[in-house]
């Protein structure tokens, strides 16, 4: 992934012909995020799409809301894992999340459009160390 980010901040080097700004002040140039934070909103629609039974339904077998609290909340069950290499970064335990860390007026949403709307504007995580990536040890 940083390999990814790496390239990525070249190619906006070489395109803004800007050899001295840093990354963060180059994709604000170009107004994009980075490849990491398009990978999450990726997903965060997968999930979405799924839940709202828009997506294949043996991908509904992956994830699983959780009644037992509040269900208004639309809040996944995370599947805990034995190991971080084959069970931590699997579909099946990423994306819970990830979803669960996104903002309640987002996962709340009713419908695709108003759904991808609201995740452009999403700006990523609030937290980027890194024991909390995708664990969610800070938050």
């Amino acid at each position: 992934m940083q390999k990814l980010e790496r390239i990525q901040e070249r190619s906006f080097r070489l395109l803004l012909n800007d050899h001295d700004s840093n990354y963060d002040q180059l994709l604000a140039k170009v107004k994009k995020p980075t490849l990491e934070i398009r990978r999450i909103k990726l997903l965060a629609t997968e999930i979405f799409k799924t839940i709202n039974n828009l997506n294949p339904s043996y991908m509904k077998e992956i994830f699983e809301l959780n009644t037992r609290r509040d269900s208004a909340n639309k809040r996944l069950i995370v599947q805990s894992q034995i190991s971080m290499k084959y069970g931590s970064y699997t579909l099946r335990s990423l994306g819970p999340r990830i979803w669960n860390r996104l903002p309640s007026e987002v996962r709340n949403c009713e419908n695709l459009s108003t759904f991808r709307n609201l995740i452009k504007a999403w700006s990523g995580p609030i937290c980027h160390c890194t024991s909390c990536k995708y664990i969610g040890m800070c938050q």
